[in-house]
């Protein structure tokens, strides 16, 4: 797509979130009409008085009544300029919660390899930063850049009735001020993108160090992180002197041909005045048009820097709703389901590296199968396979014969209670025990407790242990294996390095580089002495050592 076709999408989009507020951004371009009107009514009022006094036509209640006059349509510009301002940032903060509400939701049905690719940061960083950078798009852009163009417009016009000579004197200085601010259309754009990749890299450096402290800490690493912030932190600076510097030479250029644009009317208006071609009143109305023009065009240059920076914010976002959504079918997992097949699965999380080759299971309905395997043999990513979180590369996963893909993941996972080693979410949702204690810190075992307790309450067909005991101690361990006897009439899959849950009816998996070594059940697996073996009195010499 090219970049003009990608900025109108992107605006078409912007704007798709402003329809629900349409008669509420009508009614404030309706008081940014009657602004509009009143502005420009003030100076033509004052033109009037002025022509009076000079022909010696106007009289004291004149002036008193021009005056009064001035003063209501001053009165009116406050009263509807306050309505306008006040339903804008109203209406903007409502459309900023809709898209922060709309792009989090498209966040959390994305497929498991986007958040493979994107840090933690820099997803947040969009949720958040990027999504306030386009208030300001709703508040001062939408609807104040017609405004602005009306009334520029209408200067225009009046001004033509006036002196067209010197209509065209300023129409020339103003579309030489706008071809300058369009020359700087790319060099802003790259600045904005600059400065929002590099809070974004910023933000995930900070939020992956802080959840990493402990890690920096015990190897040490404080100042070598420290060094890689002084970095990233350094790029942010750059980036935003770069903008400085930007701003530094177009704000003064505006403000120079403002002061010359003044000097040049009033030299050429005065020949105009003593040629008979225009009046002192009507000379004194332009330099207040002048005044009025520039503001708009002051205006208008924040407007296309505010544009500059929502669209650079806006295009960050954009990409991640252009991100396809997870795609699953619309058959609803069986309750009574028979089996669960991986048929010549071959898996890779990048390129051929493949974890899972060629990998045949079948799971009937009631079986207990035990995953064991050394770190990167393949265990939780068949489980991943087995969620929905990724597609095989190659073969197929069935459920009851037919392909997993056909299936909806939600049915899949309200059907699966899966406990994980670690278990984030949950950690920060309050035992109703203690709903009050709200500043009591667990210790990692107790909230994995807690989480083991809230999720095997949850109905389920098929449930899942990935090193779900990891940070328990024995006990606590053997009432997961004492709970696990009373549901054998569900499926169960477990993870685990140390074999405390091995039961005698359990299915045990050997996996070895992505493939399936042994299969069978523990008394079967010993005679064997192979790998399961190794395994097993490995770790009955290191209890024994303990004891």
């Amino acid at each position: 797509m090219r970049k003009s076709q990608k900025d109108k999408s992107i605006l078409l989009w912007l704007i798709s979130f402003a329809k629900p507020f349409k008669i509420w951004i009508l009614l404030a371009f309706f008081a940014m009409l009657i602004v509009a009107s009143f502005e420009l009514l003030i100076p033509i009022n004052i033109k009037q008085v002025i022509d009076n006094i000079v022909e010696s036509k106007s009289s004291l209640n004149s002036i008193k009544n021009h005056s009064y006059y001035v003063l209501f349509l001053i009165i009116g510009v406050f009263i509807f300029s306050s309505i306008f301002s006040y339903i804008l940032n109203i209406t903007g903060q409502k459309i900023m919660r809709n898209i922060r509400d709309s792009v989090f939701d498209h966040v959390l049905l994305l497929p498991q390899n986007f958040f493979d690719k994107q840090s933690v940061g820099r997803i947040t960083t969009r949720v958040t930063n990027d999504v306030n950078a386009l208030n300001e798009f709703y508040t001062n852009v939408l609807v104040q850049f017609l405004k602005d163009i009306l009334v520029i417009f209408g200067i225009v016009y009046v001004m033509f009735n006036y002196n067209s000579s010197l209509t065209f004197l300023m129409i020339f200085i103003t579309i030489s001020i706008i071809c300058f601010a369009f020359l700087y259309r790319k060099r802003l754009r790259r600045v904005y993108t600059k400065l929002r990749l590099t809070i974004a890299k910023l933000n995930s450096f900070i939020n992956e160090s802080i959840r990493g402290i402990n890690l920096l800490k015990i190897y040490n690493k404080s100042d070598q992180n420290f060094t890689r912030f002084e970095k990233l932190s350094n790029e942010n600076f750059a980036a935003n002197m770069e903008q400085m510097y930007t701003f530094a030479i177009f704000r003064p250029f505006i403000e120079f041909m403002s002061v010359f644009s003044t000097a040049a009317i009033i030299w050429y208006g005065g020949r105009e005045i003593i040629s008979g071609n225009l009046s002192v009143g009507e000379l004194l109305a332009i330099l207040f048009f002048l005044r009025m023009i520039f503001r708009p065009i002051l205006d208008l240059a924040d407007k296309y820097n505010i544009l500059q920076s929502a669209l650079a914010a806006s295009e960050n976002l954009y990409e991640i709703v252009q991100v396809n959504r997870e795609e699953y079918g619309e058959k609803i997992f069986p309750s009574d389901f028979k089996s669960i097949k991986f048929k010549n699965v071959w898996f890779s999380y990048k390129d051929d590296n493949w974890v899972l080759k060629d990998f045949n299971l079948e799971i009937k309905k009631g079986d207990s199968v035990l995953l064991l395997g050394s770190t990167g043999s393949g265990k939780t990513t068949i489980i991943n396979l087995l969620l929905g979180f990724y597609q095989p590369q190659k073969g197929e996963i069935l459920i009851d014969d037919i392909p997993l893909k056909n299936y909806n993941f939600f049915s899949i996972r309200k059907n699966f209670s899966v406990i994980m080693q670690d278990t984030p979410l949950f950690n920060i949702v309050l035992d109703d025990e203690n709903i009050n204690s709200i500043s009591s810190v667990k210790s990692v075992g107790e909230k994995q407790v807690s989480n083991v307790k809230r999720i095997l309450e949850k109905p389920f067909h098929v449930i899942i242990l990935d090193e779900a005991t990891s940070n328990l101690d024995l006990d606590l361990e053997k009432d997961i294996k004492d709970y696990l006897e009373n549901i054998k009439s569900k499926t169960s899959i477990l993870i685990a390095h140390r074999l405390n849950l091995i039961r005698d009816e359990d299915k045990i998996l050997i996996l070895h580089n992505g493939r399936l070594i042994e299969t069978g059940k523990h008394i079967d697996l010993i005679s064997l002495d192979k790998e399961y073996s190794k395994i097993f009195k490995f770790n009955e010499e290191f209890f024994q050592s303990k004891l």
